[in-house]
């Protein structure tokens, strides 16, 4: 089922809410992004960082599928390229990511400062499970 937000059509209203959800949350974002082998990531997404041994952002192409759990994403290509595992691909992205049924169902691994790790969007978006509800509100289903 189609949905709309901010006069766009997405394949789903879950990707309409993304959508809406990185706006709120200042993300810049472009839909369906350039495949990588075989995968055809949904999103390319890029937030702000201030770490002073980061370039003042971080660039994600993340796979939007309705899971609630991250364990289901086990095996998904947008789990394959992790710390910039995109670089040799001709693909300007710090790693790959899921994005589930919500904020708290993501997960992405990449370089950041002089470390780096797991991260989710709750770690880099103090609001975010009030900005998912208003993202919500956003969204008409068509």
């Amino acid at each position: 089922m189609a949905a709309i937000y901010d006069g766009l059509e997405f394949k789903t209203p879950l990707e309409a809410q993304w959508a809406a959800f990185f706006d709120l949350a200042g993300w810049k974002w472009n839909v369906n992004p350039r495949p990588v082998g075989n995968w055809s990531p949904d999103f390319r997404v890029t937030f702000p960082c201030g770490h002073s041994e980061c370039r003042g952002s971080h660039t994600l192409l993340a796979s939007v599928l309705p899971l609630s759990r991250i364990e289901d994403f086990k095996g998904h290509p947008a789990l394959s390229f992790p710390y910039g595992g995109l670089q040799g691909k001709h693909i300007s992205a710090d790693a790959s990511a899921a994005f589930g049924a919500s904020p708290r169902v993501t997960t992405w691994e990449m370089t950041h400062g002089s470390g780096g790790g797991v991260e989710d969007v709750p770690n880099w978006v103090g609001n975010a499970d009030a900005l998912w509800t208003k993202a919500a509100t956003l969204v008409s289903q068509l």
